[in-house]
This record gives C-alpha cells, structure tokens and sequence, in this order.
C-alpha cells in the first residue's frame, strides 16, 4: 500500500536536493524562509518515511497490551503525517490551507478519529464535559474499537469501530494527493528552470567566458562548488592567464566540458523524474536470482594468452588531490614520477604542484593538465 507513496516522497526528496537546495532560480518560487534554509524540511523528510512503515503495517496485534501500544502510535503517526503534509503543501506555495484540508474526508475523519481517542479523550470547555472515550477490551484485530460518552447523545454509552484497512487507505489517498499537487507544482518550476538552462547554453556558445559565468552565477551556481577552483573568482583569474601556458587554457575548457555535461544531466534528470515508472522496492524481496557457476581454471590451461594489464594512474592522482601537504606530495607524487618517467609533461607540472603546495590555481591547473595527458579524467 505504502509503495506509490513512498516513490512519490522520493521523487519530491529529490527534487529538494538536488534543485531547491541548489538553485536559487528554484528555490525563489517556493517559501524558501530562513526557517527552511536551517533545512529542517530535510528532518521533516526524513521522519516522514521513518513513520510510513507503522502507518502501512499490515502486522497482527495478538492480546490487548500490544493492539492498545499499536493504535496509539498507529493514530499518532497518521497525524503526524498530516501535520508534516501541512507544512509541505505550505512551503511549496501550493495554495492548499489547512481550511481546505478540514473539508477533505481523506483528512478530516482520520484526525477526529484521533482526536478524540488519542489527542483528547476527555474533552472539556469550560469546565463542562463534551465528552469521554475509553478502549475496548473486545477488539477484533483488525479493528480499531472504543467506547464513548457524548453531550450530544446525553452521555449515553457508544461503540465505536473503525477498520484499519479503512484509515490506511484513507490515509494512503489523502497523501497521494497532495504529494500530487506538490509534483504538479515542482514539475511548474522545473519546466521553468529547464527554459533558462536552454538559454544558457545558448550563451556558451556565442558570448565570452566572463558573461557565461554570470549567467551561470544566476541560474546554474551548484558548479560552482563541484571541483577544485572552480569558484568564480578563481577562475576568471585562470582565464586571464589562459595564453600563459597550456595548463591553464586545459582547465577552462575543462570547465566548459563540465558545465555542458552536468546541464545535459540536469535536463535528463528531470525527464526521469517526472517519467520513470514506478519501482515496487518489495518485489525484490521474491526474485529467484540465478545460480553462478565459477570454474577454476588449471595452471596447464594455455589456451588463452593473458592481457596485459594496462598501467592507471587513479590511486596517485586522487591521493595528491585530496592530500596538500609537502610531505604526502612527495611520498604520492613520488610514486606517480616513477610511473610516469620519460613523460616530461607529466614531471614538469608534479614540479609545478610542489613547489606551489599552498597555491589552488597553480596546484589544481596542473593537476587538471596531468589529469588529461594520462586520460584520468
């Protein structure tokens, strides 16, 4: 019951993460409040799924300890869930108050239901008593039933009885639509966005680097942040440099390969949010893989002459990219020195790197030129 749910929730999870949170362009049309930058929606995200087991449980309460434990923090969850789909259809401007969600059966019995067994089982107004609940020891275990006491009915003795299917669905119904109309509203901004993207690689390829970069200052910052000196400031002093010597003209185009790739992955990212098909997660719980059958080859097994095993440079390079100190460059860059000898490229920018260890332009340019001489990229 819980699977299109719970793939709705991702689909929006995602879109928090990697556009809301990453973009101004998207995050200016929803409520991004300094409540919401502190990024507690993420907790809230996080709870959510965390309670959508209890909610969707299909689990038996076997004696009456257990199905008492159960309903309240069955009923409580449920609550919970409308509470944080409150706050969501409010963040994402969808135009859905709590005003319109009381006139909503799928919201509104659910939360009296609770209300009144959980969240006040003794209600009062001004000292006069509007009514009472208390659980009933005959429960089926399939049921959620009670006893009440009302003004309405003169206090006269009420059994009341809910199937738990019913709230699940309920329950389940209420949050597929909203989860809908927070989609519907994303993919509002999303199509948006994706028009701006289309606009900016248009810039690339017709204006200079220093215009690109403001635009994508404005509509594409995340790359900013997505590899060493790649913040603005750095590399337009990078670009000013680029006759200077081919390490740094490398690491701008490398910049512009990036930023085309990482739009492209955008545009298609969206594409499959809004158009993948949804995964059901327990199937995988059935699936019969097939057996793997290994067959140990002899030594006098000469059939087949074996490859050479072509030498790589991945360990070295990510090793004296994350570790800028004098003496792990020399312990690391050493060992890529004697991999790399007759490659005066390569020797020439190890030496570049040393002797600039505290530098980040001259550092990551020549690490960017070895990067590409040995096809590390």
């Amino acid at each position: 019951m819980k699977t299109t749910v719970e793939d709705k929730l991702d689909r929006i999870v995602y879109i928090w993460n990697y556009f809301i949170w990453d973009y101004k362009f998207c995050s200016n049309k929803i409520k991004f409040n300094e409540d919401v930058k502190t990024n507690y929606f993420g907790d809230i995200l996080a709870y959510f799924k965390d309670t959508l087991d209890l909610v969707f449980t299909n689990k038996k309460q076997s004696n009456y300890t257990d199905k008492f434990s159960f309903t309240i923090s069955f009923l409580q969850a449920v609550y919970i869930q409308q509470d944080f789909i409150q706050e969501m259809l409010e963040i994402f401007k969808t135009g859905i108050d709590k005003g319109a969600l009381k006139k909503d059966p799928t919201y509104y019995i659910n939360r009296d239901l609770r209300n009144e067994l959980v969240g006040h089982p003794i209600r009062k107004f001004e000292d006069t008593l509007i009514s009472s609940t208390l659980f009933s020891y005959q429960e089926n275990e399939d049921e959620i039933q009670y006893l009440r006491y009302h003004k309405d009915n003169n206090f006269k003795f009420e059994s009341k009885s809910y199937k738990i299917a019913d709230i699940q669905e309920r329950h389940r119904e209420f949050l597929e639509k909203c989860f809908d109309e927070i989609l519907l509203k994303l993919k509002s901004i999303l199509n948006e966005y994706l028009s701006q993207l289309d606009n900016l690689e248009k810039v690339i390829d017709k204006h200079d680097f220093k215009t690109t970069l403001k635009l994508v200052e404005i509509y594409f910052e995340a790359i900013f942040k997505s590899d060493f000196v790649y913040d603005k400031t750095s590399l337009i002093k990078i670009y000013d440099r680029r006759n200077e010597h081919i390490r740094y003209q490398n690491f701008i185009d490398k910049f512009y390969k990036d930023l085309r790739t990482s739009i492209t992955e955008k545009r298609n990212s969206v594409k499959d949010i809004f158009e993948r098909k949804l995964i059901d997660k327990t199937s995988f719980d059935s699936l019969s893989l097939p057996k793997i059958a290994f067959v140990l080859a002899s030594s006098d097994d000469t059939g087949k002459v074996a490859t050479p095993r072509q030498e790589t440079y991945h360990y070295e390079i990510g090793k004296i990219a994350t570790k800028r100190n004098l003496q792990d460059f020399e312990f690391f860059g050493g060992m890529l020195k004697r991999k790399c000898q007759g490659n005066d490229l390569v020797l020439c920018e190890l030496e570049n790197m040393e002797h600039n260890i505290t530098d980040e332009i001259e550092y990551f340019t020549s690490l960017r030129l070895i990067c590409a001489e040995l096809k590390e990229e």
